[in-house]
């Protein structure tokens, strides 16, 4: 979605009209007859950008990206590239103002901000739809005349500064794709028939066995069988290996082939885990086995063995609430 079409400099000059035929002004109608009038100046200017996106629900997801990467877009080089002018950083006749990146936060939104002299560049994410960037020039920073008729000018600096982010910004990685991968692993599939699979909750013991399992069985130059799941899999959760059904172990191996982790070897009766399974697999068991747990336990013990870097920041976090709660009188 494009920028939308400001008003021009003939309907500002009679908008000014109409509203000085209305309002009081020091001029009488004989300096008026004399061609005493008011000049209309730009001392302020905004121009805009607006950008709908087509998958909101990740919107803010790729906007919290796009900022953790995009740090140095106030520093003079990335600047000089945004703004489309030459800084100069040296001892003589230097660029006046300063340059940097804010990162400000109004209630849970946060908006970065980059500087040239008097003017800005702001961007920030429209609740749930777009992302915005918003050029503001102020005292015509850009040696154009401060004159409504030089308004067209300002225009073309001001909506050429608001898309040069968009070609300079990079991020790391795509957050949607991402989203879009945890989605389609731990949410149901429906296939066109109306078959439903279950999705694959990551912290489930049966799934993280399963995971575990399908990291092993990617060291089969041959794939694996039903069998080799069965004696892979049992003793993960402490069972024997007679103790599952067949039914149990049609079910195990439905989930991670629908949902593209395994498939199914041609004309025969087994499976071969695929380059998604396995990487997503790895990163999601060791995920669980040295992130999630060691950390769960150390902010849930009561009494760790030893000293935790997060049990104290966790603790200090909570009485510096306790605190500000106190504090507003808002304690119960």
């Amino acid at each position: 979605m494009g920028p939308s079409r400001p008003a021009g400099a003939c309907q500002i000059s009679a908008l000014a009209a109409r509203l000085l035929a209305i309002l009081p002004h020091p001029f009488t109608a004989d300096d008026t007859a004399a061609g005493y009038r008011y000049e209309l100046s730009v001392l302020q200017a905004e121009f805009s950008l607006t950008q709908v996106l087509d998958a909101p629900v990740t919107g803010r997801i790729f906007f919290d990206q796009l900022i953790r990467d995009n740090l140095d877009t106030g520093r003079p080089d990335r600047a000089g590239l945004i703004f489309g002018r030459r800084i100069q950083r040296g001892r003589k006749r230097p660029t006046p103002g300063r340059f940097r990146t804010r990162v400000i936060t109004e209630g849970v939104t946060p908006s970065p901000h980059a500087d040239y002299k008097n003017s800005k560049i702001k961007q920030y994410h429209k609740p749930g739809k777009a992302l915005r960037t918003e050029t503001t020039i102020n005292d015509t920073d850009f040696g154009v005349a401060k004159g409504l008729s030089d308004l067209p000018e300002l225009k073309e600096i001001g909506f050429t500064a608001s898309r040069r982010p968009l070609d300079a910004q990079r991020i790391s990685h795509d957050p949607a794709d991402g989203a879009a991968a945890l989605a389609g692993l731990t949410q149901p599939v429906i296939s066109p028939a109306g078959t439903r699979t279950a999705g694959m909750p990551l912290l489930s013991p049966r799934v993280q066995a399963l995971l575990a399992a399908i990291c092993v069985f990617r060291l089969l130059p041959s794939g694996f069988t039903n069998r080799d799941l069965r004696t892979c899999l049992a003793p993960l959760p402490g069972l024997a290996p007679e103790a599952m059904t067949s039914g149990q172990l049609t079910y195990d191996l439905r989930r991670p082939r629908i949902h593209g982790l395994i498939q199914r070897i041609p004309h025969s009766f087994r499976y071969q885990v695929t380059l998604a399974g396995i990487r997503q697999a790895l990163f999601l068991t060791r995920l669980t086995r040295h992130l999630l747990i060691p950390g769960l336990s150390q902010l849930t013990d009561p009494s760790p063995p030893a000293p935790s870097q997060l049990r104290a920041a966790a603790l200090a976090c909570g009485a510096s609430l306790e605190d500000l709660i106190g504090q507003a009188g808002l304690a119960a």
